[in-house]
């Protein structure tokens, strides 16, 4: 397909649209070289493809795909990745994971989608190595290796020692010091002021701006500095394996990831025509071997972006037609007629849906040719009238009976009577070709030729009080220029000195044409009257039928409503016959008596059963049960948990770190017996173990610190985390004596300087086991 006729019809913003409702950069890719270049049997592929995941319920989210490519081909080449590139691999693979149990989950559904579906294969094992070893912030875990989980031990240790040993030094000489604790060149450093810098020997590692505090490592801490950073050195290398090992096995894995990822692609592009085919309401149109041109309520996806209101076009090439005129009023639609046609083919030869209603027939185009818009170039000193001759010329040289032509206003820019005549010599040519033709012309000339022109036919874009933008077929179109003129505010004596110019044979067609158009009109008018009569019958039916089911559903409301009072009266009748008949035995009646008191109102109550009305026998609630394992919801809590133990009409059930007997009419059974690990707990209002008392007072901090920790108890929470900054140091110094005091808490520390550093203290709190 050329260039020009994909611009003049608009296709490369289509293109565009395409891109934007990609979800990955790899679709995204895929859409730029998107194009209407492939062959009936592709196409046919790609559309089974699209009506299949059309069906489909959902889709499945790409949205953490990273293009992956150079990084596996670095793995592949020996390098090392980082831990953000081992952090997308471990993404995409999760999104290869979802993509494959999500067409698992539709398989009876796929069949076309297959040669995608198969070869998105999850890969586990790289999946949770890289998970295992890296967390969402691109940080080694402790526990990606045992060697890793013993330096950073015995390097938080040590660190929270010699925090502890500075500190100390500070509390016992408050006046020597300007501040806290503080890190110089990754060496803890005391801030000493100026004058007091000989009673702390050690190494200086700077100055403030203002020259009055000094920076020094004391000298009794320099070897256990040294330690430390030998410890440091040691976790760098350990980390260092740790990537190493993951990139090897990125390597591994490279045919599964480079494979997925190209699948991935293709499926991301697929999804894109899903969303344009639902945004747009667009079909798949039936390919037609005869060249019948069919296109029920079509609309140009551009006017859609910006108008509410569209006019659908619908578009019936006549038989044993080649060539269809169209004619009418200026900015009355011609021009968009042959675009909406135009870029139907071009997405039918691009794999898509096209935007129109379902029963759209076209035929299969090898090539498109248009010619639309003045192509005048000052530059190459070119004028409209021939830069339209170059375009036909190249038109013909290439148009076969497999192809559309499109011409906008054929034979125009030069003078009527030759226009004319070239217009009809090009589309005698082509429809000798057989070529299918849609021009536009204002040629009346032309229109007359047309209308008795065996293969060819006229169409108008009708016009009343104004362009509707609506097809006719069969018979030309006026251009109406007065009347737009005249709409326009032209003065009206210059509107009849027009017409006078004009002549009488040319006044007597148009209004020949008028009368067609309201001939037609007529006929428009009493088919919409029948329509609408026929929709108020299908109304009133409808209206019918729901009241009858309306009332048939009040009727069994109210068989079930004295179904149920009988019964209530049955009860209580029975329940007064056995007061009745304990009473008698309390009197010592004879047992004859008795039975025949029994036998009597056995007789009655079974009388008034038969006159109970006649209905589907009511569905009674079975009492759930429950088993061990089974996952539940608590409708008083709110919370998820796992049933324990089944006592009788009470449940032990475990709400996370909390156990508590509740009665089974309180809970719902959410799913039978799911394994231990995969049972979450839930809880409307979830405790976050995340604390910030920066800013705040000592007393508002103890308060807020009270509450976190009993919140966390109860919650069953494990590690804590309090943001208090680095500041003065009066926060941290107070929740460290608080926290060192609180028999519910077995660790303190600092977090990692990536994580906040001295500014954030982590705290471990005891579990059932530790509270011995």
């Amino acid at each position: 397909m050329d260039r020009e006729t994909l611009e003049a019809l608009d296709f490369p913003r289509i293109r565009e649209i395409l891109i934007e409702l990609c979800s990955t950069e790899l679709g995204k890719e895929k859409a730029r070289q998107f194009g209407p270049f492939l062959d009936l049997s592709s196409a046919q592929t790609k559309l089974d493809q699209l009506e299949e995941i059309m069906k489909l319920d959902g889709e499945p989210s790409l949205s953490g795909v990273h293009d992956i490519r150079v990084i596996i081909n670095q793995a592949e080449a020996g390098a090392m990745l980082g831990t953000e590139d081992l952090l997308k691999v471990g993404a995409t693979c999760r999104c290869f994971a979802e993509c494959e149990e999500f067409f698992k989950a539709n398989k009876q559904h796929i069949s076309h989608l297959s040669p995608i579906a198969d070869r998105i294969v999850a890969l586990p094992r790289l999946q949770r190595a890289i998970e295992n070893a890296i967390d969402n912030s691109g940080a080694v875990r402790d526990t990606a290796s045992p060697k890793l989980q013993e330096l950073r031990d015995e390097l938080r240790t040590r660190r929270n020692l010699l925090v502890d040993r500075l500190e100390r030094m500070i509390e016992d000489n408050p006046d020597w010091f300007e501040g806290p604790v503080m890190v110089r060149r990754e060496r803890f450093v005391v801030p000493v002021k100026l004058e007091y810098r000989n009673q702390v020997p050690g190494v200086v590692h700077g100055v403030s701006a203002s020259g009055q505090t000094v920076f020094i490592e004391p000298m009794a801490s320099i070897l256990e500095q040294n330690r430390l950073q030998e410890l440091r050195d040691a976790e760098t290398e350990e980390v260092n394996r740790i990537c190493r090992e993951l990139s090897a096995l990125v390597a591994h894995y490279h045919n599964e990831l480079n494979t997925g990822t190209e699948m991935v692609s293709e499926l991301d592009f697929l999804l894109a025509k899903r969303r344009f085919a639902l945004k747009f309401e667009c079909s798949r149109p039936v390919i037609t071997g005869d060249k019948t041109v069919a296109l029920v309520r079509a609309r140009h996806p551009l006017l859609l972006l910006y108008k509410n209101d569209v006019v659908p076009l619908d578009f019936q090439l006549p038989d044993n037609t080649k060539v269809v005129v169209i004619s009418g009023p200026n900015a009355g639609g011609k021009t968009v007629v042959l675009k909406t046609l135009g870029i139907c083919a071009l997405l039918l030869k691009a794999g898509m849906f096209i935007p129109a209603a379902t029963g759209s027939k076209m035929p299969w185009w090898e090539q498109v040719f248009a010619d639309i818009g003045d192509e005048q170039s000052l530059e190459a000193d070119r004028s409209s009238f021939t830069a339209h001759l170059l375009r036909l010329k190249e038109i013909l040289a290439n148009a076969e009976a497999s192809s559309l032509v499109l011409i906008d206003e054929i034979g125009a820019a030069t003078a009527p009577e030759e226009g004319t005549a070239l217009a009809i010599a090009v589309l005698e040519d082509l429809r000798q070709r057989g070529v299918i033709t849609v021009a536009t012309t204002h040629f009346n000339n032309l229109k007359i030729f047309v209308q008795n022109e065996p293969g060819m036919s006229n169409a108008a874009m009708e016009f009343r009080n104004g362009p509707t933008y609506r097809l006719i077929m069969g018979i030309p179109g006026e251009s109406s220029a007065f009347e737009i003129a005249e709409q326009l505010g032209l003065p009206s004596h210059l509107l009849e000195r027009a017409r006078k110019f004009v002549g009488k044979e040319w006044l007597d067609l148009n209004l020949k044409l008028r009368a067609v158009e309201e001939e037609l009109r007529k006929l428009k008018e009493e088919r919409l009257q029948l329509a609408t009569e026929k929709k108020k019958a299908d109304e009133l039916v409808a209206a019918y039928q729901v009241r009858q089911s309306q009332f048939e559903k009040w009727r069994q409301q109210e068989e079930r409503r004295v179904r149920d009072e009988q019964e209530r009266l049955l009860k209580e009748t029975r329940r007064q016959v056995e007061n009745l008949v304990r009473e008698l035995r309390e009197r010592n009646a004879d047992r004859q008596s008795v039975v025949k008191a029994k036998q009597f109102i056995e007789e009655n109550l079974e009388r008034l059963k038969n006159d109970l009305p006649a209905d589907k026998p009511t569905e009674i609630a079975t009492p759930v049960t429950f088993a061990i394992g089974d996952l539940v919801e608590s409708k008083v809590f709110r919370r998820r948990g796992r049933v324990l133990e089944v006592k009788g009409k009470d449940v032990l059930v475990a709400f996370g770190q909390i156990k508590m007997t509740v009665g089974a009419e309180t809970l719902t059974r959410l799913e039978s017996k799911l394994p231990e690990a995969q049972v979450e707990t839930v809880n409307e209002f979830e405790f976050v173990p995340r604390l910030n008392i920066r800013g705040m007072t000592t007393e508002e901090a103890q308060i807020a610190l009270n509450q976190f920790l009993a919140e966390a108890e109860a919650a069953g929470a494990k590690e804590l985390s309090i943001l208090h900054g680095k500041g003065t140091g009066t926060l941290r110094r107070m929740l460290w004596h608080r926290l060192r005091k609180d028999h519910r808490v077995c660790e303190v520390r600092f977090a990692e300087p990536a994580e906040g550093g001295m500014g954030v203290t982590l705290v471990k709190l005891r579990g059932e086991d530790d509270q011995t």
